[in-house]
């Protein structure tokens, strides 16, 4: 018998698999799925209210992005040209996800997902590996086992996600019937690989006879409280500046809607362009999450602190590359200032309240702020066209145009939290350092 780890354990290494032009091909396919994935999650992540939904779609935009990254990657070391590797192509799957991105709510949304191309992709990647042979072609098979595993982890969530909006006989039986829609289309398109005949006859829009468009309206549950803006206090009354932390890393979820219509809206960007701003988004929903998760802790109730929907009436008002500019160039730039900015955050909460969790969301907020203002700065010297001085023109008159809104509506105070976290009023009160 051989030893176990003849040919480096790897198993399919005799038969012929596939040719290089057959993987790029399947590959090309599987690819430009991922990429319109990314799209529509990112997209539907502003109109679904479930607040849970939203950020489940926020995780998985990025991941669907990733993919579309490795296997565009992979593309280039198959004899596929930088050109034709990086952007996406006239495929027949077009039709399929025009379609998809027309769903009616979170329930029709969640079914394309989860009764068609999860599961659709997950055949394919299956596939793929029983054909290819993993010794000739083991950079593509390290690749789609790491995709795979992604795939089998989030693929339970959404399923759950589903069976929770879909809750009723009627809700069930009308996003099965989408779900109908969008199989047959993905039949008539060749199956999600491409590696099925085309049958243009059936492949037929039926909602997409008109681009989509993401609705300029607020659209959330009621998982949290809403209001216009919170009161800001200084660090000296410390037990409500750490509830103000909290609150403000929970409405980060529109900066994360925001950066969606960055990522659904721009068109004819590189393909990195989509890449970053698919990381950004889903930063910004961790960051939310920080919020929530902190509060939940602390108060053994992730809807103690409210949300702050001031940001959503600008966002609304800005074009994607005004709105980004403003983000990236004016409101995250800023805070690289110190102090205050993102280093005090974390100094706060490490010396002062003294709160680990905190500390440690702080840490890795203050890393994300960072490479998201070099993205910024990077994507946008590309995108934008004019000087240097009218870009930051641009991100100064976004920022102006926050600020204006933001006076709008009085603010309001945050809940008493004194009685809650009282070992933060009786902490040390100065940063060791003295400032």
């Amino acid at each position: 018998m051989p030893p176990l780890y003849q040919y480096a354990g790897l198993p399919n290494i005799k038969q012929p698999g596939l040719g290089v032009d057959e993987c790029a091909a399947r590959l090309q396919a599987l690819a430009y799925a991922e990429e319109r994935l990314m799209h529509l999650q990112a997209a539907h992540l502003v109109t679904v209210p479930e607040w849970d939904v939203k950020g489940l779609l926020g995780r998985l935009q990025y991941e669907a992005g990733q993919h579309a990254d490795q296997l565009k990657n992979r593309l280039l070391e198959l004899r596929i040209s930088k050109k034709k590797a990086l952007k996406a192509s006239d495929n027949p799957l077009k039709v399929v996800f025009d379609e998809a991105m027309f769903a009616a709510n979170t329930t029709d949304l969640l079914a394309s997902l989860v009764l068609v191309f999860k599961p659709a992709l997950l055949q394919a990647y299956r596939a793929y590996l029983a054909a290819t042979n993993h010794l000739a072609d083991y950079p593509t098979v390290r690749i789609l086992k790491m995709i795979i595993t992604e795939e089998e982890e989030t693929l339970p969530l959404l399923e759950a996600a589903y069976h929770d909006v879909a809750h009723t006989p009627e809700k069930e039986a009308a996003a099965t019937a989408w779900a109908n829609v969008l199989r047959d289309m993905l039949a008539a398109a060749g199956g999600i690989d491409g590696t099925r005949p085309v049958d243009g006859a059936r492949l037929k829009p039926v909602r997409a006879v008109r681009p989509y468009v993401i609705p300029r309206q607020m659209s959330r549950d009621d998982s949290f409280r809403q209001i216009w803006d919170f009161v800001h206090v200084e660090n000296e009354r410390a037990a409500e500046r750490f509830a103000q932390m909290l609150a403000t890393r929970l409405s980060e979820i529109t900066a994360a809607e925001g950066l969606a219509f960055v990522l659904a809206e721009v068109e004819d960007q590189p393909w990195p362009f989509y890449v970053d701003i698919s990381r950004h988004l889903w930063d910004e929903v961790r960051h939310t999450f920080f919020g929530e998760a902190a509060t939940e802790q602390i108060f053994g109730d992730r809807a103690a602190m409210p949300i702050r929907n001031f940001d959503l009436t600008y966002v609304f008002q800005m074009s994607p590359l005004q709105q980004y500019a403003a983000l990236g160039l004016g409101i995250e730039a800023a805070m690289m200032k110190y102090p205050p900015g993102k280093r005090e955050e974390y100094e706060f909460c490490r010396d002062v309240a003294q709160h680990p969790l905190m500390t440690t969301f702080q840490d890795f907020d203050w890393a994300d702020e960072v490479l998201h203002v070099n993205i910024a700065r990077r994507q946008l010297k590309d995108w934008f066209h004019g000087s240097q001085q009218e870009l930051l023109a641009l991100a100064h008159q976004g920022v102006e145009l926050r600020a204006q809104v933001r006076k709008m509506q009085p603010p309001s105070p945050l809940p008493d939290v004194s009685h809650t976290l009282p070992e933060i009023e009786n902490g040390p009160q100065r940063y060791p350092d003295g400032h």
